[in-house]
Formats: C-alpha cells, sequence, structure tokens
C-alpha cells in the first residue's frame, strides 16, 4: 500500500505539506515495522510513495528531489547499518485539479510540462492522465521525453543549477521543520 501524497495534492497542500505528510506516514509505517522486527532496509524497500505533480514547474522538480533528500534523512534516523538501503521508490502522476473542460490542447501542454517536471524531478514511474484528449497522447508524451528528449538517460538532470538546488534545500528545510512539528503533536 503506497503513501499517497497525491490525495494532499489534490486537495490543495501545498509542496512542503505534501511532503512533510508524506514523510511522516513513511516514518510511521517504518517504525511500525522495525518495531515488529523487519529490518530496516526491508522496511523501507517496501514504503512507495505517490506524489502529484502540478503547473508550478520548479517546485514540482524541486518537490521530488526534496522528498528523496527528505526520506534518506528519516530512514538513516533508524541506523540501518548492516545492509544498504535502497533509494526511495517514487511513483508520480499528473495533477488532476488544474484542467480545464472546455481546453483539451491547454491540457495536453499542462500535462506536458507536468511530466518533464516529473522526469527531471527523478520519478521511477510515471503516470501521464488524459483530460479531455485521447488516451494515446498521454502515452506519446511519455515517449517523446524519454526517446527525444533522452530526459531517462541522464541521473540527475537538475544537478547543478543553482535556482533547483536553492529550491530543493529550501523545500526540504520548510518541510523537515514541519515534519517535526508533525511528530511533536503525535
Amino acid at each position: 500500500d503506497a503513501i499517497r501524497a497525491d490525495r494532499l495534492h489534490d486537495a490543495g497542500a501545498t509542496a512542503i505539506q505534501e511532503l512533510a505528510w508524506a514523510l511522516a506516514e513513511g516514518v510511521d509505517r517504518l517504525a511500525a515495522a522495525v518495531a515488529s522486527g523487519t529490518p530496516v532496509a526491508t522496511a523501507a524497500g517496501d514504503c512507495a510513495f505517490v506524489f502529484a505533480v502540478g503547473s508550478t514547474y520548479f517546485v514540482e522538480i524541486a518537490k521530488l528531489r526534496a522528498a528523496r533528500l527528505l526520506w534518506a534523512t528519516a530512514v538513516s534516523a533508524f541506523a540501518p547499518e548492516a545492509e544498504p538501503v535502497g533509494p526511495m521508490r517514487l511513483h508520480v502522476r499528473t495533477a488532476r485539479a488544474n484542467k480545464s473542460l472546455y481546453d483539451p490542447y491547454t491540457n495536453l501542454l499542462r500535462v506536458t510540462t507536468e511530466a518533464m517536471s516529473a522526469a527531471i524531478g527523478g520519478a521511477d514511474t510515471l503516470l501521464v492522465e488524459p483530460h479531455g484528449f485521447d488516451p494515446h497522447l498521454a502515452i506519446n508524451v511519455q515517449r517523446i521525453l524519454a526517446e527525444e528528449s533522452r530526459l531517462d538517460a541522464v541521473a540527475d538532470p537538475a544537478a547543478g543549477s543553482y535556482y533547483v538546488e536553492a529550491l530543493t534545500d529550501a523545500l526540504a528545510r520548510e518541510a523537515w521543520a514541519l515534519f517535526q512539528q508533525i511528530e511533536a503533536a503525535g
């Protein structure tokens, strides 16, 4: 059962709120699994996260990058020294709330930039949802990004970009502070 941060996105949460609440749920699941005797690496590997990406291009890239940083920090707090822990499993889909009923071509443009954000941000899997346009176009968006833009050929396409790195750091810091408040509240 995946941790569904995409539902928070659909409900209007900010990127910081999505990150903090997803991390809190992930840590709760990790703590419960470790308490029942599951090794940390196995428990962390069993956690999968689902995020939605919206139209705030750079924020969405940074959000996904920050999610990976935050999860690595949280997992390391469980001291998994005996075995290596794999990276966060990150499933991403395009947003639903920002789509128009009357302009499918604008929706196609929106899902294209959202898919680019997901790919650059480091999504493991991507679902482009068609909103008023043919489903084969949604599949083609993914194909074009992979086969023509080669976004899947680079480990971290945003690495070294001052703006993306600074935004990632800012989101991670603010989300960590909110996460600490959530944890303190129980």
